[in-house]
């Protein structure tokens, strides 16, 4: 008898007492209950986090892909400047090869005097356009040195102007030209691209330097400004300068 009591059966049997009625017996198989407790909140659970992943991925679909703000360095823009200045040269590079293709000329009586400059090949005049002008001219003497200053301005902001200028000092000492290298080619003749360079856009300072003492009264100086090609944009020459006076 004890040995009944004590085996392990398969079915739970369960007594509700609800008095003054009758009390109810229910018998349940232990799969039943494993099912009801276990198996079916499994399934409940992968059924919902179906439904769940399967609305969140048709909302995912829908949403736009970020793009990132572009951020532009000082670096990025140090590049975009060195890109359209090469895209520039390569342009002037490839008329400036055609230039030169061609057949020199001689000088002609309607060209401006040049002084002591060579002509460059395929030379146009295009004083006319007035593409750039001169401007703030200032006159510094020091003891062993004399400095014209003035601002070198573009007529048209929009397009970048790159070149060679070249500055002849005039006084009783003799002729004197800027810069070092022009000065030194004097005797044989200057060639335009000995000048300094420049590139302007809208305003560019100039600092013509001598390494001469003034001598004399007065002292004037005449300003020949070519593109890169060799064209001539402009010619400037200054009233005499009393010396110890600016303009």
């Amino acid at each position: 008898m004890k040995e009944f009591i004590q085996k392990s059966g398969d079915e739970v049997a369960i007594v509700i007492y609800d008095a003054p009625l009758p009390p109810k017996y229910f018998r349940l198989t232990k799969r039943f209950i494993r099912t009801l407790f276990i198996t079916v909140p499994i399934l409940l659970t992968l059924l919902l986090a179906g439904f769940f992943f399967w609305g969140l991925a048709g909302r995912i679909k829908e949403v736009p892909t970020p793009t990132m703000p572009q951020v532009i360095t000082t670096e990025d823009n140090q590049v975009t400047l060195l890109e359209a200045e090469i895209k520039t040269l390569q342009r002037s590079n490839a008329e400036l090869v055609e230039k030169l293709a061609s057949t020199p000329t001689a000088i002609s009586a309607e060209d401006p005097y040049l002084m002591g400059i060579k002509k460059p090949y395929g030379m146009q005049n295009l004083l006319a356009q007035n593409k750039v002008t001169l401007d703030q001219f200032e006159l510094i003497q020091n003891a062993n040195k004399v400095n014209l200053k003035f601002q070198l301005i573009s007529s048209t902001p929009e397009t970048r102007v790159t070149g060679h200028i070249i500055v002849f000092m005039l006084s009783e000492a003799g002729l004197m030209a800027y810069p070092d290298p022009a000065n030194s080619a004097l005797s044989q003749g200057i060639k335009y691209s000995l000048g300094e360079s420049f590139a302007v856009s809208r305003l560019r300072p100039t600092n013509a330097e001598f390494s001469h003492q003034l001598t004399g009264d007065s002292v004037k100086f005449v300003i020949y400004i070519f593109n890169r090609e060799g064209d001539l944009l402009l010619i400037k020459e200054t009233e005499p300068l009393k010396i110890g006076e600016k303009k």
